[in-house]
């Protein structure tokens, strides 16, 4: 029982990390993007936006072995080998350390190459959550039917919108590079606009499926 309630503590910590945090970064970027602020205020406002992502991400990575940990802590899951634990936090682990080292190497060309494993990774998880998830809902596979399958589901499509946020975003730094040297053009300003607003896009979708998540978590209603 105390080791249910404390991964369910943990979990719920995580959880508003991710969701609080993204919220800020949501609204830093939507101030990036205004012309009617100075470019040092715009730019500002982008750094911050950039910064805090972090710790939503974060969470997110943590978010992986804590869930398999609560899952088995209350039953809700066979018995998980020791091999698949140490696995999970392993990736997990790895996440961590790779965000950590895009973040440390901003600017530098090794950045670019960090960015692509990362996404990378992001393919390969989601492949595995949807994979796990889709095997559950339909009454195969190693993971349970009903609520937690569906949330396995979620998860893997949680790990696509990253990848749509990413890809969205990216436009922004060198329109950013632009608008330091040539100051506010219309088509920087549809640039930037362009790439804040399909990244927020993806963002509404992730937060429509963390909701979701967290209410099948605690009403199980399947």
């Amino acid at each position: 029982m105390l080791s249910h309630n404390l991964w369910k503590f943990v979990h719920i910590l995580l959880f508003v990390y991710w969701l609080g945090a993204d919220l800020g970064v949501l609204i830093l970027a939507r101030a990036a993007r205004r012309s009617d602020l100075s470019f040092a205020e715009r730019s500002f406002a982008l750094r911050m936006a950039m910064l805090i992502d972090l710790t939503p991400r974060l969470a997110f990575a943590a978010m992986l072995p804590v869930s398999l940990e609560l899952a088995s802590a209350s039953g809700w899951l066979p018995v998980v080998p020791a091999l698949v634990r140490i696995g999970v936090w392993g990736v997990a682990l790895a996440w961590i350390v790779l965000m950590l080292a895009m973040l440390r190497n901003a600017g530098r060309p090794i950045a670019t190459h960090l960015g692509r494993v990362n996404a990378w990774l992001h393919w390969v998880l989601a492949a595995v959550g949807l994979g796990l998830g889709l095997t559950a809902i339909t009454g195969h596979g190693p993971l349970p039917d009903g609520w937690l399958g569906w949330k396995v589901l979620f998860l893997g499509c949680i790990f696509i919108c990253g990848i749509g946020i990413d890809h969205a975003f990216r436009p922004i730094v060198p329109a950013f590079g632009r608008l330091a040297t040539e100051g506010s053009k219309p088509d920087i300003e549809r640039s930037i606009t362009s790439a804040v607003d399909g990244a927020i896009r993806w963002v509404l979708v992730l937060y429509v499926l963390l909701v979701t998540m967290a209410f099948l978590g605690t009403v199980k209603p399947i």
